[in-house]
């Protein structure tokens, strides 16, 4: 039987990192792939996305989140536990989606404007 939280934090994970790739698409990413001989013409198509698949995405990680706590607290608390207590593969995937979505949510201001400039655009 799959747990719930595992499955939340793939999903949050998968969204994330969406997230940051909508993130980057409008300016750095273009760059980065035109610079290494790929057209990045389509990447466009992505940066309209950007907040919405950030804000899902938090969502989706703080549900996840309050799952692993729920069940942790319910497995630590010698209460009968549905199953294993979570594992650490769940940490570890809960954890890198919320890395995911704060670089996604913070990239305009902190990662862009200085790679832009460092890359030599404006």
């Amino acid at each position: 039987m799959r747990r719930p939280e595992r499955g939340v934090a793939a999903v949050g994970t998968a969204a994330g990192a969406s997230a940051l790739f909508s993130a980057g698409a409008c300016c750095v990413l273009p760059l980065v792939l035109a610079s290494a001989g790929v057209g990045t013409g389509a990447l466009a198509v992505f940066v309209p996305y950007h907040w919405p698949l950030t804000i899902a995405s938090a969502l989706v990680i703080a549900v996840g989140w309050l799952l692993y706590f729920h069940r942790r607290r319910a497995c630590a608390s010698g209460a009968e536990c549905a199953g294993d207590p979570p594992s650490r593969a769940t940490i570890v995937m809960l954890s890198l989606a919320t890395l995911f979505v704060a670089t996604s949510a913070l990239w305009p201001r902190l990662f862009e404007q200085p790679l832009v400039r460092l890359l030599g655009g404006t």
